[in-house]
């Protein structure tokens, strides 16, 4: 790998802001033009797109994070070829059957279990396999050790597109159907710039004999698509609940919130985006010791700025959530309850990514059926009670179970954690930046721009409290290039 760990992440973060910065907006633009209602139909049918593209992708995405690096490696550009085909065709065919399977069955779901398929949601069920493609086709990248391409492809391209064509059709049609047609219309967008790129990078190849290690590839994803699945109901159980339970618009204060609080991911998903090969190299070489230096660094400077962005989020939860038009405290309470739920599941650190590429992708089914259940269960308990409080408590507790399992496991079986005293420097850092949040509150001025403010002054006095403090051999790990 020519670049250095640190530029890759540099390039997946900042490209991984700007896009969710758009996937934001989508929520804002709709809160705004449409209102919140619409704002929860929308939701819910990206709950079902995004639910059964899981599905659709059978486990390819982490397939060809962990084989693209090895036959890249090789240059076996046959197993290559033939990898990169495989990872865009069967979720192709598979979210083919899907989105005919939810279609035609719709009527016996409503039945079953009490969910209506209304004409958006059906909309947004034709979007299943191009969902699928694309999100397979941006892993198909990461496996050329290059993040740029997953930036174009999700963040600039499909995220880019989508926020523009949304705005019309929110502000200028004023119409929900409109708008969910220019959010798939961006999705084929994605999938045609992955398409672009694997074709490059040579990954893709017409004049190349693809040669199909289906078995091998298809034995290792297999069991990651219901633990991807699973997963995906662990994050989004509580929207369809409270589809059943809870009028829609509470859904959209509730969607709200969430959205928000997946911010705090950001920093976990750009490493994360540069992780899963470099650790299949890593393991797959025997680099054991390097290996457990580049997950601790990388986990540490994911926990600091993750610390930091929730202390920012539960400070300014009102102010923040004004942008959607609302001041509902259920709102406020609930964003500080799945902030909580989503800084424990990024201080923990790539620990799913490393336990699938270091040969133990099987927990991962076991850990998020667990978590599954207990979610499941928490959110039709607490919902009924508590509404969107009710669903906050339940997908906090659910995800923090599941990740603090994650890190026990990693640390058993790979004798590995990433904690050490060596966090007191960032933990001063993030002592004096959050007494600047609490004193912006101060501030003489609207709400917005104060948390704006307070927050780039923290985050700068995060920086230079860092640096004054120097940084030691473990911070090297992120600077030096990995050959």
């Amino acid at each position: 790998m020519r670049d250095s760990i640190t530029k890759l992440v540099s390039i997946a973060f900042l490209g991984g802001l700007i896009g969710r910065g758009f996937r934001y907006g989508f929520s804002v633009t709709i809160a705004r033009g449409l209102g919140l209602d619409a704002l929860g139909i929308f939701a819910f049918g990206m709950v079902v797109m995004k639910g059964a593209g899981v599905f659709a992708r059978v486990g390819l995405d982490s397939a060809a994070n962990k084989y693209i690096p090895i036959y890249r490696g090789q240059d076996d550009a046959e197993r290559l070829n033939g990898t990169v085909l495989l990872c865009l065709l069967i979720p192709l065919l598979v979210g083919t059957i899907v989105a005919v399977l939810l279609y035609f069955g719709r009527g016996v779901i409503h039945s079953t279990v009490g969910v209506t398929f209304d004409p958006t949601t059906q909309l947004f069920i034709a979007g299943i396999p191009l969902f699928a493609v694309m999100m397979v086709g941006v892993n198909a990248t990461y496996g050329l050790n290059e993040t740029k391409y997953s930036v174009y492809i999700r963040d600039f391209g499909q995220s880019g597109v989508g926020i523009v064509l949304i705005a019309i059709g929110a502000f200028i049609f004023s119409d929900l159907n409109a708008l969910v047609v220019g959010y798939l219309a961006s999705i084929v967008i994605g999938v045609g710039l992955a398409v672009v790129f694997l074709l490059r990078e040579d990954a893709l190849r017409f004049d190349v004999q693809p040669v199909f290690e289906y078995r091998e590839i298809l034995a290792f994803a297999l069991p990651l698509t219901f633990a991807a699945s699973i997963q995906y109901l662990v994050s989004w159980t509580d929207i369809l609940v409270l589809g059943v339970f809870v009028p829609a618009t509470p859904i959209g204060r509730y969607q709200a919130a969430y959205q928000t609080s997946v911010l705090l991911l950001i920093v976990l998903q750009s490493a994360n985006s540069v992780f899963p090969p470099l650790a299949s190299e890593l393991h797959d070489s025997g680099k054991r010791a390097e290996l457990n230096r580049v997950y601790t660094a990388v986990t540490r400077w994911v926990t600091y700025l993750t610390v930091l962005g929730f202390a920012f989020v539960a400070i300014y939860a009102a102010d923040i959530l004004s942008i959607f038009g609302t001041d509902a405290r259920s709102a406020q309470t609930a964003l500080i309850i799945l902030a909580a739920g989503q800084m424990i599941s990024a201080i923990v650190g790539p620990t799913g990514y490393l336990l699938i590429m270091t040969d133990y992708e099987r927990l991962t089914l076991v850990n998020n059926g667990l978590a599954a259940l207990l979610n499941l269960v928490l959110n039709v308990v607490l919902i009924q009670t508590y509404g969107i409080l009710g669903a906050a408590i339940a997908t906090g507790i659910s995800l923090a179970t599941m990740n603090i399992l994650r890190l026990a496991e990693v640390w058993y079986f790979l004798e590995i954690h990433p904690y050490s005293r060596r966090y007191w420097k960032g933990g001063i850092a993030i002592a004096a930046s959050i007494v600047v949040l609490f004193l912006g509150k101060l501030l003489p001025i609207s709400s917005l721009p104060r948390a704006i403010l307070a927050g780039a002054v923290a985050l700068g006095l995060f920086g230079i409290v860092i640096w004054r403090l120097g940084f030691d051999d473990l911070d090297a790990a992120l600077v030096e290039a990995i050959k």
